[in-house]
């Protein structure tokens, strides 16, 4: 081959010289780190909005918002009127459930709904609804109560729910309506202490992105989410110890120096 010839050959085909055009190159940690942060922010609003959604749209119900627009079924009344939102029956009849739950526990005070730091998860408050079904509303705030504070999972619930709650009967279970909850939404059992040092820190989470969007706002909240960061970081040693291999742990340890 010529020289010439290799030349052209070395040349990068118009596809290449195009993907090297429109892909720029990886950003460093340093650089990804504040989208991620913001990206992990934003998935918890969503999840915050979510609970919010759910409380509202029980309100509505509960207020009859669809007989006063001629709508016999609520379900079908929400997906025409927030046909935004892109929701369906089946999602609006599940975060009806939900809401019915989180209205239960904020007229009892056991959560502020302008507080997202009290609101239960996503899965606790679903296993709760399914519990004020079955149970009534004594039996939910029972189960709530027990359950360990700022921890309120579909596991926890479980947890509580079998300790106070009476057994089944031996009575076969009707089966399922399309109004019941369904079971194969349940997460993957996670054992309890992974859930909470999962909740722990979605609580560190949560504290510092107060602080981050408090650039400008009441320095006394600022350091009200501050001492509450300090706290639970300190608070978190126990919950690591509780989940840490005993060989990661007397490496850690080894590490430290201790």
């Amino acid at each position: 081959m010529t020289p010439k010839g290799r030349a052209i050959a070395k040349r990068p085909s118009p596809e290449q010289s195009a993907v090297q055009e429109v892909l720029p190159p990886p950003l460093s940690k340093r650089e990804l780190r504040p989208m991620i942060r913001d990206t992990r922010r934003h998935a918890r609003s969503v999840k915050r909005a979510s609970q919010l959604l759910a409380a509202s749209l029980r309100q509505l119900q509960d207020a009859g918002a669809h007989l006063t627009y001629g709508r016999k079924s609520f379900p079908e009344w929400a997906v025409a009127e927030f046909g935004d939102l892109d929701l369906t029956a089946d999602a609006v009849k599940k975060l009806c459930k939900s809401g019915r739950a989180l209205l239960l526990l904020q007229r009892e005070g056991r959560i502020d709904l302008t507080d997202h730091r009290t609101l239960p998860g996503t899965t606790g408050a679903r296993a709760l609804s399914a519990v004020l079904s079955n149970h009534g509303e004594q039996a939910a705030l029972d189960v709530f109560d027990a359950c360990p504070e700022g921890h309120v999972v579909a596991t926890t619930v479980g947890a509580a729910s079998s300790a106070l709650l009476p057994p089944p009967t031996s009575a076969p279970a009707p089966a399922a309506t399309p109004d019941e909850d369904d079971d194969e939404e349940e997460p993957e059992e996670v054992p309890e202490e992974v859930e909470k040092l999962r909740s722990h820190v979605e609580r560190l989470h949560d504290y510092l992105h107060d602080i981050s969007c408090a650039d400008d706002a009441d320095p006394i909240a600022v350091t009200r989410a501050y001492e509450h960061f300090l706290q639970d970081a300190e608070a978190l040693r126990p919950v690591l110890d509780a989940v840490l291999p005993v060989e990661a742990e007397a490496s850690i340890d080894l590490e430290d120096g201790r």
